[in-house]
C-alpha cells in the first residue's frame, strides 16, 4: 500500500494488488493517507493445500483486471 501511495504522490501511476482479506484495510489506509481513489485490484485469497490452490484462475483475474484498468487509463 505505502509503495503504491508513494508512487502516486511522486507522479507515477500505480495499481496495488491485494488479497480480499486485506481489502478493507487497504481502502482505509488509502483514504487515511489522502488517496481515496488509489487503484486496487482485489482477488480472493487462496484456500486449501498449496497443490489445490486455484492460482491460475487468480492470476488470470488479476491480469485481466490490470489490462482493463490500463485500457481505461489510456482513453
Amino acid at each position: 500500500m505505502r509503495d503504491g501511495i508513494n508512487l502516486e504522490r511522486a507522479g507515477v501511476p500505480a495499481i496495488v494488488i491485494s488479497h480480499n482479506v486485506f481489502e478493507k484495510a487497504a481502502r482505509a489506509q488509502s483514504n487515511a493517507l489522502g488517496l481515496p481513489d488509489l487503484r486496487l485490484i482485489i482477488y480472493p485469497q487462496p484456500k486449501g493445500q498449496q497443490d489445490e490452490v486455484e492460482g491460475t484462475e487468480a492470476a488470470h483475474h488479476v491480469a485481466n483486471t490490470l489490462m482493463d484498468m490500463l485500457r481505461d487509463a489510456s482513453v
